[in-house]
């Protein structure tokens, strides 16, 4: 596959979640839940060829779920090695003591911390889940690991920042959160913040839609990303929770014929003349674009 077209390929590993957060639509979910196959994955990467981009390893779902995520990242790397590995997870997951340290020497470049409540009512609250002193056990593993096996891991807890309404999402007194940060920082990890809260397409209503803004997957950077299912189907973005627009299935199809099929063709035409009726989940979208 040529890497001028695509700089990132999304491979949701699973769409298998145990929170609840606000934020996100899950409620709504209504696709099957599911978990890539290891042999299915290898089918994939055949597909996909060899590759120097972006890998993210996660989608719709919390990627830490697949017990099998250490096996691909090492298949992932062997077939492209030259490629980047990514994950998002909430590190809510109960895992062994050593799991970190085998995800970083399986090849895994950066893993990215969502974490968005400081206290344990909080966290409950915004996650749906009582998973705050999970999470903290496992950045306390996390860090050790990488203090075991120097290299050029990347990493960073992603929390909300000050344009994050709490009307939203109630958040912790500044000094608890303030607190959990000194706390994370000592470890070792940084913080970054997060300033909006996404629609996902029809799934929130957070911000206004923007009619006038073109797609950036018509125009804008992620028109050179690709969004691949745990079964197989090509979407349009990650913002697609319920994979309501597929272009074609990497199981039947190359990536040839789904990026010249008549599916892709028609959503193409449809933003560009601003004609969404057949597309509802692109009508409450915001269109922003990744930064």
């Amino acid at each position: 596959m040529s890497d001028s077209m695509f700089q990132e390929i999304h491979i949701e590993n699973t769409n298998s979640c145990g929170y609840k957060c606000i934020m996100c639509p899950r409620d709504r979910l209504t696709r099957k839940i599911g978990c890539m196959s290891l042999g299915d994955f290898s089918f994939l990467l055949d597909r996909i060829g060899p590759f120097n981009g972006t890998f993210h390893l996660h989608g719709y779902g919390e990627p830490l779920l697949d017990r099998q995520l250490v096996q691909k990242i090492k298949l992932l790397k062997k077939i492209s090695p030259l490629s980047k590995s990514l994950i998002f997870s909430t590190l809510g997951v109960r895992l062994c003591e050593d799991f970190f340290q085998e995800l970083i020497e399986a090849g895994l470049d950066s893993l990215i911390i969502s974490l968005y409540g400081f206290t344990r009512d909080d966290y409950k609250k915004i996650h749906g889940y009582d998973g705050f002193d999970v999470v903290k056990h496992n950045l306390q593993l996390l860090s050790r690991s990488r203090k075991v096996i120097p290299n050029s891991f990347q990493t960073y807890i992603k929390i909300p920042g000050r344009g994050i309404s709490p009307t939203f999402m109630p958040v912790a007194q500044s000094s608890e959160k303030i607190e959990f940060c000194h706390w994370a920082q000592a470890l070792g990890f940084e913080i970054r913040k997060w300033d909006h809260l996404h629609n996902y397409g029809d799934g929130r209503r957070f911000n206004a839609s923007n009619s006038e803004r073109v797609c950036p997957v018509i125009n804008g950077r992620r028109k050179s990303i690709i969004n691949i299912t745990w079964d197989f189907n090509v979407i349009p973005c990650c913002y697609d929770f319920n994979a309501t627009i597929c272009f074609g299935n990497l199981r039947k199809n190359t990536l040839e014929e789904i990026f010249s099929s008549r599916e892709y063709f028609d959503f193409i035409i449809a933003h560009q003349i601003n004609n969404l009726s057949g597309y509802p989940i692109c009508q409450q979208c915001e269109k922003f674009d990744y930064s």
